[in-house]
């Protein structure tokens, strides 16, 4: 403990008031200038750490730390200017000033370090004009879409006409003068209403694709739950006679969305779990979700004939049909749908599968409070 008391002792020195002759004028000039500085030095600090608590995305965050470090020791140096006025404790300025010392060195020298990486971050010249291009390209491309949904919906709805007059002609052929045809001809009639039927099917399919980036989102709270439940039981009454469906449904939370776009979703997924199931006894569904940071992630899995992995980035783009579905009547829309609906909510879509063995279905929303 002799060098903490050495570092307080005063022995063998003068206050700095004798070389200021005791003037009342000069101390007190120089007491002022001294509190007023180290007031000053002490502020900084609190204004960074305020600046720095406020502003978490600051990348050089540490540098503040070094500077806040270096500002206070310069400032207890003009305070202890003032205690030796009176109290000659040299030692112990001298101290606080190697300290200070010190702190000046580091900070300068990670200063220096700092500098090209610093140098490195956009002006706020630079990420306004890159904000410009971005919007420029963001209008661009919501033009684009515009045009793209615009076109499929026009195309859509010429096709219509042409392919009702190939069906409808091919069934009269059929019924006034099937029986006179060969066998041959009567299969190619077969083929031809057949087809159509199903291009009316895609045409229908491409419309809603086209209306669903269109459509306005008008989000109340939706009650899954039950909503899950009411499309199961639609489901299950059309298309579950003579088939053993096993339902296995969990409890489910709100969220806020859009109520008619958020149906279309379970219809998707529900309905494409009954189907590719359709070869399965018991056919299971299951409806589950877990609740994350930010979003409740729901999931759809079943018992049935499931898919290869390496085709999951394939699965929610339109027109996309998997080897193991292509036996199932389908169009390729529904998952496509079922993606645009979920990110226009915020959210977020994936898959997993084993061929054989089954699939399950993700999507995320955004829980009530932050949507």
């Amino acid at each position: 403990m002799s060098w903490l008391h050495s570092l307080f002792s005063t022995r063998g020195f003068m206050p700095h008031g004798c070389c200021y002759r005791w003037d009342a004028a000069v101390i007190w000039i120089h007491v002022i200038s001294d509190a007023l500085i180290a007031l000053a030095y002490y502020s900084i600090p609190l204004t960074l750490i305020f600046f720095v608590r406020r502003r978490k995305d600051l990348a050089f965050g540490w540098i503040y730390l070094c500077f806040a470090v270096f500002i206070v020791a310069c400032g207890t140096t003009h305070v202890m200017e003032i205690v030796n006025v009176w109290h000659p404790v040299y030692w112990l300025a001298g101290g606080i000033k190697a300290v200070t010392a010190l702190a000046s060195l580091v900070t300068a020298y990670l200063l220096v370090r700092l500098i090209p990486s610093a140098l490195a971050i956009p002006s706020p010249g630079q990420l306004h004009q890159a904000n410009r291009q971005l919007r420029r390209q963001a209008h661009l491309l919501e033009r684009t879409n515009r045009e793209l949904e615009a076109f499929s919906y026009s195309v859509s709805h010429d096709l219509r006409a042409p392919l009702r007059n190939i069906h409808g002609f091919a069934e009269i052929l059929q019924q006034e003068s099937g029986a006179a045809l060969p066998e041959s001809s009567r299969a190619y009639l077969g083929r031809i209403i057949s087809s159509s039927q199903r291009m009316s099917v895609l045409i229908d399919d491409l419309l809603a694709f086209s209306r669903m980036g269109a459509a306005e989102l008008h989000r109340v709270p939706v009650d899954c739950d039950a909503l899950a439940r009411e499309v199961a039981a639609e489901i299950a009454e059309r298309e579950g006679e003579g088939r053993n469906l096993e339902w296995r449904i969990a409890s489910l939370p709100r969220v806020t969305a859009d109520p008619a776009l958020l149906r279309q979703v379970w219809i998707n997924l529900l309905g494409n779990a009954v189907k590719y199931t359709g070869d399965r006894n018991p056919a299971r569904v299951e409806v589950s979700c877990v609740e994350q940071d930010r979003f409740h992630e729901f999931c759809v899995r079943d018992n049935g004939v499931g898919f290869d992995m390496g085709h999951a980035g394939r699965l929610f783009q339109i027109f996309e049909r998997l080897p193991e579905g292509i036996a199932f009547e389908g169009t390729g829309v529904g998952l496509a749908n079922v993606r645009r609906i979920v990110e226009r909510h915020g959210g977020q879509v994936r898959a997993e599968g084993v061929p054989g063995q089954g699939a399950a279905f993700y999507f995320t929303l955004p829980k009530q409070e932050e949507a």
